[in-house]
This record gives structure tokens, sequence and C-alpha cells, in this order.
């Protein structure tokens, strides 16, 4: 009986005697009072007495009932809840208990502490104790999640997160759980058991890496249970054997044997297994089409603990193919992948012997290296794969115009090389370099779309023009260096000169170098002013040399070997920290200028981390970022969009003025332009020249003045030296200008003296 229908029937009953006790009393008082007989009398108190005794007899009957009762489930309480508390511990679960009224209180069991390292005294009893141990980059998802299934959940709670370790290892912790609820369906309780799983996340894995290996290797990888039935096998072993998955599992696999090994030899192989459990070796097996397949394969036999065998686990390629792949090897060695053509190792291999038989002969021969005009064009416009199909064509028209050419190869990116024995002369020469370009003129077809391209041509005959394999090489690169700068789509020849401005640019690199170390580059500053009421607001940072033993060298001429030489970088670093710290001396001045505008070369601004640089340069000159503007050429932004953009935000978000220059020489889009975080445009200088009376340039500037107004730019044109231009350009509406009618650039302390007549702030 439980304890609830015990009481209930107990009261009931002691109530009973209660009310049967007050009508006896009734009664024999009545009879009492209104009887004289002294019998009677006496009988009335004899049952009164009885009924009381009774009475009092059954009540006490029932208290030890029910305290024995009380007792018997007590203990049977603590029984269950010691069990409880024993599954708990076997299972290796711990208890968590979140209280959801005002105190958030939170109960932790010791093995959920202990998980952690942690006694519960030192982990706590609250929600923010559970939360400052997730991992930082975790925590405040999965701790909005709990909150959510606490206000909205349903059903049962189920998470695996990672928490921190006292030691600081991540654990990963599975947690389970639900809701209580009151009678009103509000939650006022969360409870529930957490288990540390890190192993067996580790134990996953490590499987998933397993499998990974197992699916992507070369190798065919088979996997049978203690009975030899295949239970597993990769995509390698469909590859080499031709079977697939669903045709060998659960088969053995006999069924790969070729026959053409004796009992023996498998008698053998399973006896290394047994005693040693691995064994490797070649052998014979047979593909699903009946052709022989020459293996070599190791099997390795997997244990249980107990140390009997579970499954086994084979591994094997094919070595009938290591033919073929070495003559793979060998042809990538010496020719391209992509054309077929001979490669770079190749040609020099046979330039080497061309060389010889030259010097033996005393005649000469022609090397002749074509190289792609814009070929970085393609690639960006249409894809590397339109790239390569480019490359093949190319390839297949100069093998077509050059029959005569002893080598044809491919030694680099869009590079081709030709060995022509048969070309002795200049004039020889012109001719095939003339073949060369005209092959090429025809529009190409790629992916549906018609690309015209040009080609230009170096050459160099040897051994006139060179007596080594290198030097060769070197001289034919020289002369496709000063094709393409003559114009491109053209040929030149290799010259004696032109080592000399080799070697002269090395000669500059070396003492530019020298220069930056030794502070002996200067900078100059060319105003700029607001057109409209003539006034000085900024200047232009421009680096500049003057050589001590050669005097002044123009920008245009050293800036390029800057680029070239890796030294441009510095050199960028080093105007920049002189244009900062000038512009801080003249603001503690009070100079009204309003900005210092600084240019910036494609190679800094594809190095990473450059707004810190930017950032870090400003805070040693202590100048703020409003007054820094940098500029970026137009073709500068377009040679790498994406990594120009990150450059460009990165430099906007710590408040830097940015500036498009040469703007309108480039081939940017109008919507690329809307995408660069930029706030000027500087109109180049070729477009100014020929103002007013050049109606197309007319057209233009206008043009780029309407747009940069629409996009709420500043537009800045350079290059003015005539008053008819300033004219103009104030007619447009354009905003700010440059030039030598304005001011040439000049040194720090003349800018200065022009300041202190100009821009005194009142």
């Amino acid at each position: 009986m439980s304890l609830k229908k015990f009481i209930t029937r107990s009261f009931v009953l002691y109530i009973a005697l209660i009310i049967s006790a007050m009508l006896v009393s009734v009664w024999g008082y009545e009879y009492f009072i209104y009887s004289l007989d002294k019998q009677h009398k006496q009988f009335c108190l004899s049952i009164l007495a009885l009924h009381g005794l009774l009475t009092a007899v059954y009540g006490y009957v029932v208290f030890r009932l029910y305290t024995k009762l009380m007792a018997q489930q007590n203990k049977d309480t603590q029984l269950i809840l010691e069990r409880y508390q024993r599954a708990v511990e076997a299972s290796q679960e711990a208890v968590w208990d979140w209280s959801l009224n005002d105190t958030e209180e939170v109960f932790f069991s010791e093995a959920y502490c202990a998980n952690l390292g942690f006694t519960q005294e030192e982990f706590g009893t609250n929600q923010q104790a559970w939360r400052s141990r997730l991992i930082p980059e975790d925590r405040e998802k999965i701790y909005q999640d709990v909150l959510r299934f606490i206000r909205e959940g349903e059903g049962a709670y189920e998470k695996t997160y990672r928490m921190l370790h006292r030691d600081n290892s991540q654990r990963w912790i599975r947690s389970r759980g639900c809701l209580i609820r009151d009678s009103q369906g509000k939650p006022v309780r969360f409870i529930g058991i957490a288990r540390d799983v890190t192993e067996q996340y580790a134990t996953k894995v490590r499987l998933q890496q397993a499998e990974a290996v197992f699916e992507s290797t070369r190798e065919a990888v088979l996997i049978t249970d203690h009975a030899s039935n295949i239970v597993y096998v990769n995509p390698s072993f469909t590859r080499i054997t031709g079977y697939s998955e669903s045709e060998v599992l659960g088969r053995t696999p006999s069924l790969l044997k070729s026959n053409r090994h004796s009992k023996e030899f498998h008698r053998s192989m399973w006896a290394d297994l047994n005693e040693k459990g691995m064994c490797s070796g070649e052998l014979w097996n047979c593909h699903k089409n009946g052709e022989l397949l020459r293996q070599y394969q190791t099997v390795k036999a997997i244990k249980s603990e107990n140390g009997i065998v579970s499954h086994y686990v084979a591994v094997f390629s094919d070595i009938s193919t290591t033919d073929n792949s070495l003559s793979e090897l060998s042809f990538l060695s010496l020719y391209d992948p992509l054309t077929k053509l001979a490669n770079r190792i190749h040609l020099s291999e046979r330039l080497k012997i061309s060389l010889e038989s030259a010097i033996n002969k005393q005649k000469n021969n022609a090397l002749f290296i074509v190289g792609v005009d814009h070929f970085k064009n393609i690639n960006e416009s249409l894809g590397h794969s339109s790239g390569d199909q480019l490359l093949q064509d190319i390839a297949l028209r100069l093998k077509e115009a050059t029959q005569q050419a002893s080598v044809l190869a491919r030694i680099g990116g869009d590079e081709f090389a030709l060995i022509c024995e048969s070309v002795t002369s200049a004039m020889d020469a012109v001719g095939v370099a003339e073949r060369l370009i005209q092959a090429c003129k025809a529009p190409f077809t790629l992916a549906e779309n018609q690309v015209f391209i040009s080609v230009s041509v170096g050459m160099c005959l040897y051994p006139f023009a060179g007596e080594s394999v290198e030097e060769i090489m070197r001289n034919a690169d020289s002369a496709l260096h000063k094709a393409k700068d003559s114009g491109r789509e053209t040929f030149a020849f290799y010259t004696a000169e032109m080592t000399e401005q080799a070697n002269q640019r090395i000669r500059v690199a070396s003492e530019l170098r020298r220069a930056l170390e030794n502070e002996e580059l200067d900078v100059h500053y060319q105003s700029v002013y607001e057109l409209s009421g003539q006034k000085l607001v900024g200047c232009e940072a421009l680096v500049r040399w003057n050589h001590p033993t050669q005097g002044p060298i123009a920008p245009n001429e050293f800036i390029p070997i800057a680029e070239e030489s890796g030294l441009i970088s510095a050199l960028d670093a080093w105007v920049l920290n002189k244009a900062c710290k000038q512009m801080q001396q003249w603001l503690a001045m009070e100079y009204d200028l309003k900005f210092v505008a600084v240019n910036l070369s494609s190679r800094s601004l594809s190095e990473e981390g450059l707004a810190e640089k930017v950032e870090a340069t400003l805070k040693r000159n202590q100048l703020d970022a409003r007054f820094l503007e940098l500029e970026v050429t137009e073709s500068t932004v377009m040679e790498s969009p994406e990594g120009a953009d990150a450059a460009l935000c990165g430099l906007r978000e710590i408040g830097i003025r940015l500036a498009i220059d040469d703007f309108g020489t480039g081939h940017s889009s109008l919507g690329r332009l809307k995408s660069l975080p930029v706030h000027k445009l500087k109109i180049d200088r070729s477009f100014i020249t020929n103002l007013p009376s050049d109606n197309e340039d007319v057209a233009i500037v206008q043009a780029i003045l309407a747009l940069g107004a629409s996009m709420g730019l500043d537009v800045q044109v350079e290059g003015i030296e005539q008053e008819e231009q300033v004219q103009f350009l104030q007619q447009c509406q354009c905003t700010l200008g440059q030039g030598y009618l304005l001011g040439r650039p000049v040194p720090a302390d003349e800018f200065t003296a022009l300041l202190a007549k100009t821009c005194k702030d009142k």
C-alpha cells in the first residue's frame, strides 16, 4: 500500500471513530441525566470509557504503522538515490542543474568539475562560472544557444562544445538535458548530464584522417575481416583492378588471383603474415578484364587486445606503370607539358651544341626569343584556362611559321625561343622575326571570344654577339625588352650598347641603394591649389636624387630601376617618413595646409601589413592621418583588384585620404571605380596639354569632372602650364590643380618660404 493511500484511509476511519464517540457521548449524557437508575448510569460510563479506550488504541496503532511506513519509504528512497548515484558514477556522466530563478544558481556535480580539473568550490555555482570556461571564440554562440533553448526549447537539449581545462588544454564536452516546468508551464530548472568526449572526438578525427588518406592515396587499399571477406576498398582499388566496390564486398581477395604463383608462394606469404604480422613483395594479380597486373603488395594483420586477428589490410600499387612513369618523367624533364615544346633545359642543351657547331664552321646562327604582349590581360579577363589555350595556339602557329627552326621551345610563362641554324645574317633574321610577328596577328578564338594579340621578338646572332649559352640567352632577352620598350609588336637586335645600358642599370641600382642608406636623396614639394580662389591647400612629395658625381638624375630614370631591383618599397617608405615629418613641422608652425600627397608603388600596395606600416609612420611623426594623402596609379589598382581593394580599405579605415593618379590612362570600368574606397581622381597630364584647343581632350576632361561630381569625388588635374588651361578648368568647376604654371617642385625650405607668404593661419 502506498503512503498516500494509507494516510487517506486511516484518516477516514479515525474521523468516523471521532464522530461515533461524539454520538455515543451525547446519547450517554442524555441517558445519564434523565435516568436515575444507578445500574444504567454505570453502564453508560462503562460504554463511554470503552469507546474512548478503543479510539486511543486505534490512534496509537495508526501512528506506529505510519511511523514504520515512513521509515521504510525513506529507506527505499535512500536506496534509489544511492543506486542512481552509483549508476551515474559508473557511466562517467557529470550532472548539472541550473536554477532559472533570479539567483541564476547552478549546481555542478563533483564529476563535472573534475572533468575540467577543478573542485566544486573552485569551479563556482553560477552561469558565469560555466560561461567563463568555454573556449573564447565559441563562448558567445554556445551561451546564446543555451538561453535560446531555455526561452523556446522543446524536447531534449543536446550540444557538443569545447571547454578549457584547468591546465588550459581544450576538452570536448557533450551535454544532454531538458527543462523542468512549473504548473503554468514556465521553466524553473534546466537539468542534465555532461560527458568528456575528447578522446572519442580525437578518435573520430583520426578515423576521418585515415579515411581521407585511404580515399586520396594512389595505392589500392583492401580490408578484409578475419575470415578474409572483403569489407572495404578505396577508389584506387577500383582504378587499378577495374572492380567496383559493390562487386567485391563480401567476396575474398582470391578473385584477383592470376594463377601465376605456386601454392608454395601463397603458403610462404601466409607463414610470414602469421609469424610477423606482415608480409610484402611483388606478385601478379588479374584485372577484371583479364589483363595481368604486376603489383607490389603489403599485407598487415590487425589484432584485437586479446591477440586475435580481427582484420587484414592490404596495400598494393601497380608497378607495371612504373616504366611508363619513368618515360613520362623523362619527357617532363625536357619538354613543356602544356605546349609539348622543348623547355628551357632542353633549349640550353641544344643551344650549346649549336654554338659549338657555329664556332667550328665559322658561321653565325640565330636565337630568337618571342614574348606575348600584355598576356596578363588575357588571364585576368578570360581566366587562366583561356590563357593556357592561347599559349597552345601560339605554339602551333610559331611551329608552322618556323619549319627551318632546329628547336622551338617554351622557356617561360609567355615566352618562346627558337634556334635557327639556317639564319646566318641579320637580313635572314629580320625575315624570320617578321614571319613570327605576322603569324600571331590573326585573331585567336578563346571560349567563343575572338582575341587579338601581338608578339615582340628579340634576336641575337652567335657567336658574333655571344660566346656562351648564358650570354646568348641574356643578350636575346635584352633585345626582347628593347623591342617591348619600343612600342611592342616589333623586333630588336642585341647590340653592345644594350649591354652597356644593362650594366649602367646595375650600377645605378647599387648606387641608389647606397643613397638610401646614406640619406643622399631629397624630397621636393609641388604645390596644389584650389583653382576657384587660387588658394594653396596642399602639396605633393616628390623624390629627387642629386648624384655626387653625375649630378641630378631624373626620377623617370632611377624609379624604374628601383622597381626592377626591389628597392621601390624602401624608397616609398623613406619618402613617406620624410613627408610626414615635414608636414608635422608645417602644422606646428600653424600653416593652413590640408594635405601632403605621397605616391605609392604597386610593390608597396601589394605588401602585407601596409596599413599598419603607414599607421606606425604617422604615430612616429605625430601626424594625424587626415593630413596624409596616398596616390596610386589606375594601372596599379587594376594589376591585382582583390589585393588592391583590401589594401586601400585598410588605409581608409585608419583615416588616410586616397587618390587615383594618372586617371584616364588605364582600363578600369565604372563598376570597378565605384567599388574603390578613394576620395580623389587625378586627371593625367596627357589630357591637359592641348586644352582647350583639342576637342577630344575637352570632352574627356569634362566627362571625368562630371563623373567625379556624380560620385562625390574630388578631381585634381596635373600638368597645368598655361593660363588658358586654368581659365578653362575654372569654367568647368574643377576643384584642384597643380603644374609648373602654379608651382614647380621645390626643396622643403623653399616651400616653407612659400607657405609663409600664402598659407599663414590667421
